[in-house]
């Protein structure tokens, strides 16, 4: 198979491949892009609990109740983890980036702004972790 690196969704609301997949990569010297870094936006700051989002979203299908816990997850994780002086999003990607096997982030973006916000979460990323050399 020869592959050199693999898809994983990845973030700080669905760590479940710390359990087996990234450790298993880290050993085989695979490398991982996180996918869905952001948790659909969840993890971009925007929304709070209480959040609506319109039939044209994916996110409007979600269970209410599911969303409603994950927003106040999202809440906790800004009052608690992310820095003032920090963009809830490029904190969000930094926090993917910090670990050792994550190679790459696969953020979405829909305008320039976000594309220099993603580009920022780099710079929150210490410079001697593997990727770097």
């Amino acid at each position: 198979m020869n592959a050199e690196v693999i898809q994983v969704v990845y973030n700080r609301l669905d760590r479940v491949p710390e359990e087996e997949v990234l450790p298993s990569c880290e050993k085989q010297n695979l490398g991982v892009l996180a996918r869905v870094p952001l948790a659909s936006g969840f993890l971009s700051g925007k929304y709070k609990p209480g959040a609506v989002f319109g039939e044209n979203d994916v996110r409007h299908n979600r269970d209410k109740q599911e969303q409603e816990r994950i927003l106040k997850l999202v809440e906790q994780i800004q009052q608690e983890e992310v820095p003032t002086d920090v963009n809830m999003a490029e904190w969000a990607l930094a926090w993917c980036l910090r670990h050792p096997a994550v190679t790459s982030v696969i953020p979405g973006c829909k305008n320039i702004e976000q594309v220099e916000s993603n580009a920022r979460a780099a710079e929150l990323v210490r410079d001697d972790r593997p990727q770097a050399e």
